[in-house]
């Protein structure tokens, strides 16, 4: 078998194996405990699940990955070099926030530690070497640039909505109802500046990545 689908393998094994310890661990909201007055439902605890960009986007890959194996037409749009592209970028999104702004701040013990390594560290450096070292580049231009921002203000969209029916947010950036103590709550205000940093960041990143894009292709040409 070839290094790259030696790569991938690994790569799907580790983003699994990450998935499914996570998802063991979110499990424990299925019964009633004194962290959990409320069981869950099953329908409940998987869209709960589902909130979690590191979830979500850990299964893009999945599928980016599997759209690399099969012609499957359903997954022609995690073919497409925008999409393998914006993925890249959402990754290092994935990678950074939690290193910089929840590891420092929480505690973890148990599977969830290995669950954070595979699918915040593992999988998001591996997804990017094999963007690098095994896709074909030269396609990607500047102004496919907010086409490349989509996925994640999406994810934006999609969690205040249900926050507003559900009361639940993933993550106090995108709470408006979280306060610093003593002071008043963010609000949607406080929710737009902290997405706007976010969205600058990542799409800072996915320059960087066009114009990698296009490196890489003139490199690959032959001499």
């Amino acid at each position: 078998m070839a290094v790259r689908n030696w790569f991938v393998l690994v790569a799907i094994l580790a983003g699994a194996l990450g998935l499914a310890l996570d998802f063991y661990v979110i499990a424990s909201v299925l019964t009633v405990s004194a962290q959990n007055p409320v069981a869950r439902s099953v329908p409940s605890f998987l869209i709960y699940s589902l909130t979690f960009l590191t979830n979500l986007s850990n299964i893009g890959l999945l599928l980016v990955y599997l759209s690399d194996w099969t012609k499957a037409p359903w997954l022609g749009w995690f073919r497409h070099p925008v999409t393998r592209a914006g993925m890249a970028g959402i990754m290092t999104l994935v990678m950074g926030f939690y290193h910089f702004m929840l590891a420092p701040n929480y505690h973890f013990t148990g599977p969830i530690v290995w669950s954070n390594i595979l699918l915040h560290y593992v999988t998001s450096i591996m997804f990017l070497v094999w963007w690098v070292a095994f896709t074909r580049h030269g396609t990607l231009r500047y102004r496919d640039l907010p086409m490349m921002l989509v996925p994640g203000l999406a994810y934006v969209a999609y969690v205040l909505v249900r926050g507003v029916i559900s009361g639940e947010y993933p993550y106090t950036i995108l709470d408006p109802g979280f306060a610093i103590p003593g002071q008043a709550a963010q609000g949607y205000v406080g929710v737009a500046i902290g997405v706007a940093v976010l969205v600058i960041m990542v799409a800072l990143f996915d320059l960087v990545l066009i114009a990698a894009d296009g490196l890489l292709a003139r490199r690959a040409q032959p001499a």
